[in-house]
């Protein structure tokens, strides 16, 4: 079994970030979250050998900047994970430095952190009341929630939306 493809922190996340800062729904604001809510700095490195880290002791979420300017979705997801990482993990006491390798996450225990983090940053740029409502408009562009067509493609699969699942392109 799966398991959830929902997750409430991230909701009530971006409602505390809404409730202090206004603005839209969607797009999620997901670099000001991150900044001016959680106080974490967010930086890019053009040699960062992974898609994006997050140094909790000195509360940086490092991204790889190659990645972010061939995909804004990418990095926008990316970003949304570490910030899982942040609020599911570190904030309950987790300190050590969370990489994202496939050398990082062989154990059992690491691949549910980090399907965690993936969870966590589908629900807070895809909240799944706002994806079941353009779905039933017709299907939602993935620019409508600023991720990519795979981002998107998941969370309508993971929701039972649609039927096919996604290959990478």
């Amino acid at each position: 079994m799966p398991g959830p493809v929902t997750d409430p922190r991230a909701g009530a996340l971006a409602e505390r970030y809404r409730g202090l800062f206004g603005g839209p729904e969607l797009p999620v604001p997901v670099e000001a979250i991150a900044e001016d809510l959680l106080g974490l700095s967010v930086a890019e490195d053009d040699e960062l050998e992974v898609s994006g880290l997050l140094l909790p002791a000195r509360r940086e979420i490092w991204l790889n900047g190659r990645e972010a300017r061939e995909s804004p979705g990418r990095r926008r997801f990316t970003l949304a994970h570490e910030l899982g990482h942040w609020v599911c993990q570190c904030l309950e006491g987790r300190s050590a430095p969370v990489y994202c390798r496939s050398e990082d996450v062989g154990q059992d225990a690491d691949r549910q952190l980090e399907r965690e983090a993936n969870v966590f940053a589908a629900e807070l740029l895809m909240p799944e009341g706002a994806v079941r409502s353009a779905f039933a408009g017709g299907r939602p562009p993935a620019e409508h929630f600023g991720v990519s067509q795979l981002a998107l493609a998941w969370r309508l699969y993971g929701f039972g939306l649609v039927s096919e699942q996604p290959l990478p392109r």
